[in-house]
């Protein structure tokens, strides 16, 4: 004899309109799945607005609701204006140290290279300068900065003997004669 199949005493839970939890909940995948093309075409005003209309109409939808909130933050960093470069060597030697600090070379050098153009004998850019060339594991350029950069302020050799920045060079050769000079060296 075949068991009987169970029935639920309860009816499926219905919203206000009546359509059922199931209903709803593809009409919340459908429309975070239309906001989620509209960030694909980079329309990120129109892609913002659409995840935070998936926010607020499907509340109890709380993974799909999260992640339109965390999509609708990534659309207002896109949207944002960058980020103005400063005129002034001090603007533009903080902001490269900062961009060395996250690990972003080659923004680094840009920077330094417009502060370089308005003193180009800073001590203290070259030397930025130099350890962003090393940290990129180009000696050459690195050792050539920090040359200059020893020459206009001769503690800069103590400070990179030390300096982290410098390890993926340490052993070069050219750093090791600027940092250990030979009498007859540099």
């Amino acid at each position: 004899m075949a068991s009987p199949t169970r029935k639920s005493s309860a009816p499926p839970e219905k919203d206000k309109n009546g359509r059922s939890h199931e209903i709803q909940y593809q009409e919340a995948l459908a429309s975070f799945g239309a906001a989620v093309e509209l960030l694909h075409r980079k329309e990120y005003a129109k892609a913002r607005e659409a995840f935070r209309g998936v926010e607020v109409t499907h509340r109890d939808e709380l993974a799909l609701t999260d992640r339109a909130h965390i999509y609708a933050k990534i659309c207002d960093a896109r949207l944002a204006p960058a980020a103005e470069v400063p005129g002034d060597f001090d603007g533009l030697y903080h902001r490269a140290v900062l961009h060395t600090n996250n690990r972003e070379y080659d923004q680094a050098l840009g920077l330094l290279e417009r502060a370089l153009v308005l003193q180009p004998d800073s001590a203290k850019a070259l030397y930025a300068r130099a350890c962003a060339w090393a940290l990129k594991g180009n000696a050459e350029a690195a050792v050539a900065d920090l040359r200059r950069a020893i020459a206009g302020e001769p503690n800069v050799r103590y400070q990179a003997a030390n300096d982290p920045d410098f390890e993926p060079i340490r052993e070069e050769p050219s750093f090791i004669d600027i940092i250990e000079p030979t009498p007859a060296g540099g």
